[in-house]
């Protein structure tokens, strides 16, 4: 885990995010919710949980922080093979799933996407 971490700090302090440590976000409810990593772009803030085996209940873990905090949310699957109805769920619920070598790359493609459309990424398309 420590080197995904390790590759997100990099990637969001390269974009120009702030990386928030603590990676604690208080959501509407007045809880404080802990992630792995957390970045944030004045208010809109960029949430992520990392996880060895994903599964069903680690989705709704991170589901009932993104509800709370209304933060973009994200999972890292270490093992690269995420359970399938973990994967369809996460889906549902407008959570991306990333391998790990999807996470050195996150913040990058996520420039580049804004540099040719700034809309359809400030829209979180």
């Amino acid at each position: 885990m420590y080197y995904e971490k390790l590759a997100l700090e990099v990637g969001a302090t390269v974009a120009g995010l702030e990386v928030v440590k603590p990676s604690m976000i208080v959501g509407e409810s007045g809880i404080e919710h802990r992630f792995t990593f957390v970045a944030a772009d004045g208010t809109r803030k960029y949430a992520f949980d990392v996880y060895n085996d994903l599964r069903e209940t680690d989705i709704l873990r991170t589901y009932v922080k993104k509800m709370d905090t209304m933060a973009e949310t994200y999972v890292v699957c270490l093992s690269g093979r995420p359970d399938d109805k973990a994967k369809e769920l996460a889906r549902n619920y407008g959570i991306d799933v990333l391998t790990p070598m999807e996470v050195g790359d996150f913040f990058s493609s996520r420039i580049t996407q804004f540099i040719k459309s700034p809309k359809a990424v400030l829209a979180g398309r």
